[in-house]
């Protein structure tokens, strides 16, 4: 069955991206303040699920717009004192109106709920680290074991180390020996440099530069002192992993955040409605078939570490575009409604790597808009108390 448009008619047109690309972030709205002679009004606006909404346009008037932000807020400065109707529009939701009447140097803090007007489709369940695929699946494997020690790409983010050497000094049992302008590691009060592996290759032609990687780059770090603890794929020469240790990086693949905004640059949802008004992308009730993703390589997003230790299960509503060639669109990947931000990102890397079946219009592959729900579930592999 089709399911119904992401964008019901309005009364009113959609003003250009440019008017449409204010996003406040949460502190700013927090700390706008009105003019004398203008007022400000500050919305909150929910879904009738009850989840804070982000990417929703309002306009006031001819001028005055704003996009409310991951939390729900949007916040119009320098309204015009007097009354009129301020009109909230979402892809996928009902388009609804205020009616506000504001006085000069006033805050109006007012709310709004908007109602959900498409059938969802199913969404990608993440269940734990199950589903985990490519170079991290055996670097969670082997984390669950607990034979060595594990860095994840959220300790490294916490710890935030100018260079690798600096994030492993802090580890026990490391010791760096400092050579001129180089920094050596040392395992175990062993004289010898451990073992180096990146992304399954091993880099044996001599002393590796630890410092001439960014430790920002990446997704996981395995440490073993040697012996038997030593995963059997990586002990190259028994002896030498054994007296020396063995280091095991994996870089990260793709992109993991959405690059930072350009000023006065479009947000998603901005771009996303002017595509759909210049006829650029469709909703799903406009093609004749829809984009499919591609059910036999679904790219599933890799539970966030601190959720997942933590046993903390969410949903993402993630909205974007698949290109006419199966990939999507990069700038149009936003989160409508998301349970904690954390589960963003992996959202949006997955989606990076996901190919799908491109929607299909009088022939021809066409752009659609896309919002697909994602839902994680914690699964007892949790490893506590790390």
């Amino acid at each position: 069955m089709r399911t119904r448009g992401l964008l019901p008619s309005l009364t009113v047109r959609l003003g250009t991206a440019a008017s449409l690309a204010l996003a406040v972030s949460p502190s700013v709205s927090a700390q706008a303040k009105p003019s004398a002679d203008a007022a400000l009004v500050r919305v909150h606006i929910r879904s009738d699920a009850g989840a804070a909404l982000s990417g929703v346009q309002l306009r006031y008037g001819v001028t005055t717009s704003a996009e409310s932000d991951g939390v729900g807020v949007a916040t119009l400065a320098k309204v015009a004192p007097g009354e009129g109707w301020l009109r909230v529009r979402r892809i996928g939701y009902r388009p609804d109106s205020l009616f506000v009447k504001t006085s000069a140097g006033a805050v109006l803090d007012t709310a709004i709920t908007l109602t959900r007007v498409v059938v969802d489709l199913a969404p990608i369940t993440v269940l734990g680290r199950r589903d985990v695929k490519g170079p991290m699946a055996g670097f969670y494997r082997r984390q669950a074991t607990g034979s060595g020690r594990f860095i994840t790409a959220a300790d490294i983010e916490k710890r935030s180390p100018n260079n690798l050497t600096d994030l492993l000094r802090s580890l026990p049992g490391f010791r760096i020996e400092t050579r001129g302008f180089r920094n050596n590691v040392r395992i175990r009060g062993s004289r010898c440099s451990p073992l180096i592996w990146l992304d399954g290759q091993g880099l044996f032609a001599g002393d590796v530069d630890l410092d001439s990687f960014d430790p920002m780059s990446f997704d996981g770090i395995e440490v073993y002192s040697g012996g038997s603890s030593v995963p059997v794929e990586f002990q190259w020469n028994q002896a030498t992993s054994s007296s020396c240790g063995t280091l095991i990086l994996w870089s990260r693949r793709g992109q993991l955040r959405a690059p930072k905004a350009k000023r006065d640059a479009s947000t998603p949802a901005a771009l996303i409605a002017q595509w759909l008004e210049e006829g650029k992308v469709f909703a799903a009730d406009n093609v004749d078939r829809g984009a499919l993703i591609d059910s036999t390589a679904i790219v599933r997003p890799l539970y966030p570490d601190s959720l997942f230790l933590a046993q903390v299960g969410g949903t993402v509503l993630a909205e974007f575009v698949v290109m006419a060639n199966g990939t999507v669109a990069s700038e149009t990947i936003s989160a409508v409604t998301s349970s904690h931000r954390a589960f963003i990102d992996p959202v949006r890397r997955a989606l990076l790597e996901q190919r799908f079946t491109p929607a299909m219009r009088q022939g021809k592959a066409v752009q659609q808009i896309i919002q697909q729900p994602f839902t994680f579930v914690p699964d007892s592999t949790a490893r506590r108390g790390r």
